[in-house]
């Protein structure tokens, strides 16, 4: 027998009812056993070694890579979202490899018509002087 509405008293749908009691678990802590808590621990440490694999040096992961190759990707994901760990990482990169630094500047010209960009416009003016140099 299904439950009826607290308001209107009329009865609830299948859907209804399991969203009226998803929602009053909303929020309160789960009672695993410890078996359960090992399990998903394990489950957890497999997730994260997986994870480490798609690091750079710097042990910043960049999006779902699981190499460590500079690809157009990885160079925008460093960019947009890296830390100075791993822009150093980039800047060895550019300065070292003239492959590298076409990429960051084909990269950066897909963000450069945004003003706001200026992680983008930073590593455009770089690589084109170091292109020069």
């Amino acid at each position: 027998m299904l439950p009826k509405c607290p308001h209107c008293r009329s009865t609830l749908t299948r859907k209804q009812a399991g969203r009226l009691l998803a929602s009053l678990s909303a929020g309160k802590t789960k009672n695993f056993s410890d078996a359960e808590r090992a399990l998903r621990g394990e489950r957890m440490k497999a997730i994260n070694a997986r994870r480490t694999a798609a690091t750079f040096d710097t042990g910043m992961q960049h999006r779902h890579l699981n190499h460590s190759r500079l690809t157009l990707a990885a160079i925008d994901d460093v960019i947009d979202r890296g830390q100075r760990e791993s822009w150093a990482f980039l800047l060895a990169a550019v300065d070292a490899s003239p492959e590298i630094r076409s990429r960051v500047l084909r990269v950066c010209k897909a963000h450069v018509s945004d003003e706001f960009a200026q992680r983008y416009h930073f590593w455009n003016n770089y690589a084109s002087r170091q292109a020069i140099a």
